[in-house]
């Protein structure tokens, strides 16, 4: 309110010929004069005067189609010295009446926001309840999953296609001020579980009776699925209100009206959508119309919604309706360190200590021993493995990933016997043949019933299959058209598929989700989904013939995954029908074929060993590849069995390549390190690069971060990051991005930070380098507001000139908290007296530019 009445004050004042900039000399004046100053004597604050920048008092107003949010004065009198000189002008007395209403309004603005409605916090006290939850059902009546907070690790994010940016813990993306941003990660990746960690917690926040102190924090989460967009006469706020509603079993009434959804949660925040399983949905062109859909309701004016939108990798032509402007966050796997704390949480839930470490530990060697433990750092897959463990701890661990999903379907209809699924589906029979009078009716309803529950398992295949391949309807609607299920004619359509969706619901492969019936995540759909496409001869042969198996989009790894492995585990031709097709992009394969290769071999695709084998070892001896897919397939052979000792000799051979570049010898000695028995040969070649002389000083800061995350050379790689960082021979830009890495380094923040301090405030430096220094400062946790004030400082000083100011001002605006003083500083640099009015112009048209076109 203080805002709108502010810019109306403004709008009146300038349509009388007011000049802002007079209005606040203006009130500086009046200000000196009662302190007793000269009037015309400049009084800086930085000097413990008063005086008001034209900037601070810009940063008040409201902006037009603008993100940034507007600032509120701390001291009244600020405020009240221009409004008066405002009202003055526009023919108001600023009298007491005057001051009292405006005196009203600051203290309202300055005021947490009003909380949320009864009905929101209904909403939220049950979306709290469900997102307790674990994400994934497990084995019932044996190894249950323990709450989701009670085994939950944090992962990290890092900024898609921005290297320089540090990684950060994967939950601070919510708390920044981006309209639409993406979080990507490949299958089974932690996306779905970080969407519902993030509503439990700030339904914590919230219902605990708190109004978050950060306005960028001042949001209430929706999840939603992308299903539940898509459609062109489904509106955002339809689809928030469904979602809520789909809450009905963990409140009495959470279900929100769409028009709640048309105004914000309450006065200062926004509806925060997050969007699971956008990749989900089938065909590109109805991915493309559920993101162009969010983007116009994220850029809307007034702002609503803060959208953030999980997803496998897309294309880049899915990607155009958001345009290359959105942030994209890379939610990065588990490192060693997450999965031992996964393991160890999750053990600690089954069995005391000292039994739950011992357990813990022995399992970790199963891992490393049935080479699962890489494919273990996707969080799906350590959950399904330690249940496979729990529900069997003496049983050796499967071989490759379609062996654990195998292994784990088996164990779900195994534990049927605990859930008494066989007496509920023939309860779900005798009732519906009871339901109906005739004898004739009766006999037909019971032959359809026990047809469908004999095919079962085959259906669950189909369905997969026709959700994976086309829209996801509901099931029993995608089951009406296979031959199995045909509704007997006196059977009513809603009473039939009631019957259906029961039978597939007590089998434990399909669990029920806020949309309907579905497979607990979209990997288990794209199992069953392949086991349909090889269930015959003639569908294999289809699959064979479709030409992109081998060449997959990035998107279809995964089915392509467990479409090779069901292939080349059929009877028939199918095995060497592959082996071929494999053999074939030995003699053709170029960069695609590489990184499909690779990427099937890290999913543990047991794919031919020769023929993969050969065709890696190709891959990392071509000279056509860049250097670092080189790598990764030499990488790639130590999983090919039989291969390890070629796989480093290829990778000792690749750390030692003059032809390759600094970085990629260094990434080549990192993966070598990480092999047993080859630890040392790769942290000394990493140390030989990192002493280099001869190489540029960012590949020394590359292979001495490589060699801090080697075991037991953590020391030997920061005291090489510090002595880069401290060196003062190189230009600032090498010693900030060896202070930066540092920081990093685990125990050695406050190393980096005090490097990036003495950067910031170093003056032999330019004013954009120490800026950057202080950039970096600022993003890191337990260090924002140093930075910041130091951005501040930069932006004000006079002997930057407009076009440095104004990129200090733009890093300033990015920082969590600082917004408004960003924007403040940003829109002044065109009003301030710059002597060429030349650069003046370049600078507004800059500002513009980076505005779209909206600069104030």
């Amino acid at each position: 309110m203080l805002t709108q009445q502010l810019g109306l004050l403004n709008e009146e004042f300038q349509r009388r010929n007011g000049k802002q900039n007079a209005a606040v000399e203006e009130a500086n004046r009046r200000r000196r004069a009662a302190a007793g100053r000269p009037v015309h004597q400049p009084w800086p604050r930085s000097g413990g005067g008063s005086d008001l920048s034209l900037q601070t008092v810009n940063g008040w107003l409201p902006k037009k189609r603008s993100s940034a949010e507007p600032s509120v004065p701390s001291d009244f009198e600020d405020l009240w010295a221009v409004i008066a000189v405002m009202l003055e002008a526009t023919g108001t007395p600023p009298d007491a009446r005057q001051r009292r209403h405006w005196k009203r309004l600051h203290q309202d603005a300055r005021l947490p926001e009003a909380g949320l409605d009864d009905e929101v916090r209904g909403y939220l006290d049950a979306a709290r309840k469900s997102a307790e939850q674990h994400p994934y059902s497990g084995l019932a009546g044996r190894a249950g999953p323990p709450p989701l907070a009670d085994v939950y690790v944090h992962q990290q994010n890092q900024a898609a296609d921005r290297d320089e940016v540090p990684a950060e813990p994967a939950e601070a993306l919510f708390g920044r001020n981006d309209r639409l941003c993406l979080l990507i990660a490949g299958p089974g990746g932690g996306k779905s579980t970080l969407l519902r960690a993030r509503l439990r917690a700030a339904a914590n926040a919230w219902n605990d009776g708190k109004v978050p102190a950060r306005r960028l924090d001042r949001t209430v989460p929706v999840w939603v699925s992308a299903r539940g967009l898509a459609g062109d006469d489904v509106t955002v706020a339809d689809a928030l209100a469904g979602a809520t509603r789909s809450l009905s079993r963990f409140g009495p009434s959470p279900g929100l009206p769409a028009t709640r959804f048309l105004k914000r949660p309450c006065p200062g925040a926004f509806w925060q959508v997050l969007v699971d399983g956008l990749d989900e949905l089938p065909g590109a062109e109805r991915r493309r119309e559920v993101l162009e859909k969010l983007r116009n309701a994220a850029t809307q004016d007034p702002s609503l919604y803060r959208c953030v939108v999980a997803t496998r990798p897309l294309t880049e032509y899915e990607l155009i309706p958001v345009g290359s402007g959105v942030p994209r966050y890379q939610l990065q796997p588990f490192t060693p360190g997450d999965l031992d704390a996964y393991i160890a949480k999750y053990f600690a839930y089954r069995w005391p200590e000292p039994e739950a470490t011992h357990r813990s530990r022995r399992f970790a060697a199963a891992l490393r021993e049935a080479f699962l433990h890489e494919l273990a750092e996707s969080p799906l897959m350590a959950f399904i493995l330690c249940q496979l463990y729990l529900a069997h701890p003496d049983r050796p661990l499967p071989a490759g990933r379609h062996a654990v999903y195998e292994t784990f379907t088996e164990l779900l209809y195994e534990s049927n016997a605990h859930k008494q699924v066989a007496d509920s589906h023939e309860a779900a029979i005798t009732h519906l043949v009871q339901s109906l009078q005739s004898p004739a009716a009766r006999q037909a309803a019971e032959a359809a019933a026990r047809q469908v529950h004999e095919r079962l398992p085959q259906l669950i295949d189909y369905l997969a299959h026709r959700w994976h391949t086309g829209p996801k309807d509901p099931a029993a609607v995608v089951l009406a058209n296979h031959e199995a299920v045909q509704r007997p004619g006196k059977v009513q359509p809603h009473v039939w598929q009631d019957f259906v969706e029961s039978l597939l619901g007590h089998t434990g492969l399909l669990v029920h989700l806020p949309d309907g019936l579905g497979f607990p995540h979209q990997t288990f759909l794209e199992y069953h989904a392949a086991r349909h496409a090889t269930r015959d001869e003639q569908a294999r042969s289809d699959a064979l013939r479709s030409g992109r198996l081998l060449s997959a989009p990035e998107a279809e790894l995964s089915y392509a995954g467990f479409l090779l492995d069901a292939l080349l585990s059929a009877p028939g031709d199918a095995p060497l029908e592959v082996t071929r097709m494999v053999e074939a992009a030995t003699r053709i394969g170029g960069t695609d074929d590489c990184r499909f290769l690779v990427a099937q071999v890290n999913l543990q695709t047991q794919l031919p060993t020769v023929p993969t084998a050969r065709q890696l070892l190709r891959f990392s001896e071509s000279a056509d590849l860049l250097g670092v897919d080189r790598i990764r397939a030499a990488a790639a052979l130590v999983w090919v069995d039989g291969h390890r000792e070629l796989a480093a000799a290829r990778l000792i051979a690749l750390a030692h390549d003059p032809a390759l570049y600094a970085s990629d010898c260094a990434y080549a000695a990192e993966r070598l390190s990480r092999l047993e028995g080859y630890r040392t040969a790769g942290a000394d070649r990493l140390i030989a690069l990192a002493d280099d002389p001869t190489l540029d000083a960012n590949d020394c800061t590359y292979a001495a971060e490589r060699l801090s995350g080697v075991e037991g050379y953590r020391t030997a790689g920061a005291s090489r990051l510090a002595a880069l960082a401290d060196d003062p021979t190189l230009v600032s830009n090498d010693r900030r991005h060896a202070a930066e890495r540092l920081s990093e380094v685990e125990g050695y923040r406050t190393a980096g930070a005090d490097r990036l301090i003495a950067l910031a405030d170093d003056l032999t430096l330019s004013g954009l380098a120490r800026a950057e220094a202080a950039r970096l400062l600022a993003g890191m946790e337990g260090y924002q507001k140093p930075g910041a004030d130091r951005l501040i400082a930069l932006a004000e000083d006079p002997s930057l000139d407009a076009f440095d100011r104004e990129t200090v001002a733009r890093y300033l605006w990015r920082v969590n908290g600082f917004r408004g003083a960003g924007a403040s500083r940003r829109a002044a640099v065109t009003g301030d007296a710059v002597s060429d009015q030349a650069q003046r112009n370049a600078t507004a048209e800059a500002l513009a530019k980076r505005s779209g076109g909206q600069a104030d």
